[in-house]
C-alpha cells in the first residue's frame, strides 16, 4: 500500500489562500476524518491519564476548526513569514514523551492522509503543514508547562524504556 503523505515529489506551493472548493471538500470528509482519527487514537498506547482517547476525541473539533479557519484566512506565503517552518517529527517536540497531544495529533495526521490526502489533491501538502504548526504549537504550549521539563525524567528520555519512564511518573 502507497503511504498517501509521503513525499513522492516535491510539492508544488500555491502560496496564496487555499480556495473555498478545498476547505469545502474538507468539510465535508470531517465525519469520515473524526472517525478514523478517534479508532487510530485508541489503537496508540496510553501515555498519561491525559492522554486517555475519551478525554481527547473532544478536541477534534476544535483542532479541525483552527485548521479549517488557518486555510480561509492565511496564505502559505504569509504563515511562513510568521512561523518557524520546522517540519521534524511531532515527537521530537516533547522531551520525555508522555505529552498527551503527541499521539493525537501524529494519528490526526494519519487520519487526513488516510481519508483527505487523495481527495483534496495538490492543496493537501499545505494542509498538513498548516496542521503540523498547529500540532507544533499546542504540544510546545503543553510542554511549557509541564512539570517534568528540564528535569532529570526529561533528560533520561532516551535512555529509559517508556514502561519504566511511566513506572517512574507514577511513583512506582
Amino acid at each position: 500500500m502507497r503511504n498517501r503523505c509521503s513525499a513522492a515529489t516535491a510539492p508544488s506551493w500555491q502560496y496564496a489562500r487555499v480556495d473555498d472548493g478545498v476547505t469545502g471538500r474538507l468539510k465535508g470528509l470531517r465525519p469520515l476524518i473524526k472517525q478514523r482519527w478517534e479508532a487510530l487514537l485508541r489503537a496508540e498506547p496510553v501515555a498519561s491519564p491525559l492522554a486517555s482517547p475519551d478525554n481527547l476525541v473532544f478536541l477534534m473539533d476544535e483542532t479541525l476548526d483552527q485548521l479549517t479557519a488557518a486555510l480561509h484566512t492565511r496564505s502559505l506565503r504569509a504563515w511562513l513569514r510568521r512561523n518557524q517552518a520546522v517540519v521534524a517529527p511531532l515527537q521530537g517536540q516533547c522531551a520525555c514523551g508522555i505529552n498527551p497531544l503527541l499521539a493525537y495529533y501524529t494519528t490526526g495526521r494519519l487520519a487526513l492522509c488516510e481519508v483527505a490526502g487523495e481527495n483534496i489533491g495538490p492543496a493537501f501538502a499545505e494542509i498538513l503543514l498548516f496542521y503540523h504548526s498547529l500540532a507544533q504549537k499546542d504540544i510546545e504550549a503543553l510542554c511549557g508547562v509541564c512539570r517534568h521539563q528540564a528535569s532529570d525524567f526529561c533528560s533520561q528520555r532516551k535512555h529509559t524504556p517508556v514502561a519504566d519512564r511511566h513506572a517512574t511518573l507514577l511513583g512506582r
